[in-house]
């Protein structure tokens, strides 16, 4: 009979309980009472712990060890019964979290897909149409051939730029790409991005201003990737901001670091959309910003690098005002 239910290990310990009691009246004639009753008080005890140990503990303690392999858990001190079912409790509640996060995950790779998909789409069908056009004579049109030869290029360097983009992504999520830390001058290097985007906020214009109120202008960061933070976070900011409206980029001190701030006066961010801001390939506005050429992949890359530096890049936003990223970096060391 298997005791695994109470009913039938009561009945087996009653049962054990009346058989002993019959044989210490049957034979208590030939032995002494009280020894009699001590041998069978013994064999009983033993006969219990053998119940206990085989039916109950040890298969408490098989469970108790695959939920806690990281304890090493190998002998039955190591099990305290008393904290088993509150641990088995964070074991399950850890289990429904790591579920829940597996389903938010193939929820993220199912739309990261269809995005990727959606973005690709766009450009091959335009090079297609215009190939196409090409092919059924329009390449010996002068007036179509170099003009649609034109627009496939443009879409040819907008899927590089996808691809260059997730390539970037790629390698900072695997950690493949390590960052090379070294210390520079910050002020500098904020002014090359603006030499870098000067054309492009000269069509909108929209000054590019640099406001320093730290004692320092030397950080230690890895410079290429910080370079790739602000071009992506300025050139958001000319794209998204008013016609004739300013881009500040500010220096604050925090100790032995450095707060910076890149703000805007443009069209800004609802509320609800910034909770989704960093998600690769989420836009605010779709139409726009495809009309002006962005990947949807800039902000995520943004927030990879400030993360791997150790840090959060935060935003504040208020729609038709303005929008400012924050991040905080690490000072020169000496």
């Amino acid at each position: 009979m298997k005791l695994n239910t109470p009913a039938k290990f009561t009945f087996f310990i009653c049962l054990i309980t009346s058989l002993l009691i019959c044989i210490f009246f049957i034979v208590n004639t030939y032995f002494n009472d009280y020894l009699l009753a001590f041998i069978l008080l013994i064999f009983f005890m033993f006969l219990l712990y053998f119940i206990l140990k085989k039916q109950f503990y040890e298969k408490i303690q098989i469970i108790y060890k695959n939920i806690y392999k990281f304890k090493g858990t190998s002998n039955i001190s190591d099990l305290n019964l008393e904290n088993a079912d509150i641990e088995a409790e964070d074991w399950a509640n850890q289990k429904e979290e790591e579920l829940l996060e597996m389903k938010k995950n193939e929820n993220f790779r199912r739309e990261f897909i269809g995005n990727v998909s959606h973005e690709l789409k766009t450009p091959i069908f335009n090079i297609q149409g215009y190939i196409q056009t090409l092919i059924d004579g329009g390449l010996k049109d002068e007036n179509i051939n170099l003009k649609y030869l034109k627009r496939a290029n443009v879409s040819v360097e907008r899927m590089i730029n996808i691809v260059d983009d997730l390539e970037v992504i790629s390698r900072l999520e695997t950690e493949v790409d390590e960052l090379d830390y070294e210390n520079f001058n910050i002020c500098n290097l904020i002014n090359e991005v603006f030499d870098q985007l000067e054309m492009k906020s000269n069509l909108r214009n929209i000054s590019l201003v640099l406001n320093n109120n730290s004692n320092s202008e030397i950080i230690y960061a890895d410079r290429n990737k910080i370079q790739q933070v602000f071009m992506n976070l300025i050139s958001n900011s000319i794209k998204y901001g008013k016609e004739n409206g300013k881009t500040d980029v500010r220096l604050f001190d925090m100790s032995d670091k450095m707060l910076i701030e890149v703000s805007d006066d443009g069209i800004g961010i609802s509320e609800e959309a910034l909770e989704r801001l960093f998600e690769r390939f989420y836009r605010v506005d779709k139409n726009r910003s495809r009309e002006i050429g962005g990947t949807g992949l800039g902000l995520a890359i943004v927030k990879h690098i400030i993360e791997a530096h150790q840090q959060t890049i935060n935003v504040r936003s208020t729609q038709d005002i303005g929008s400012t990223f924050s991040f905080i970096l690490e000072k020169a060391k000496n």
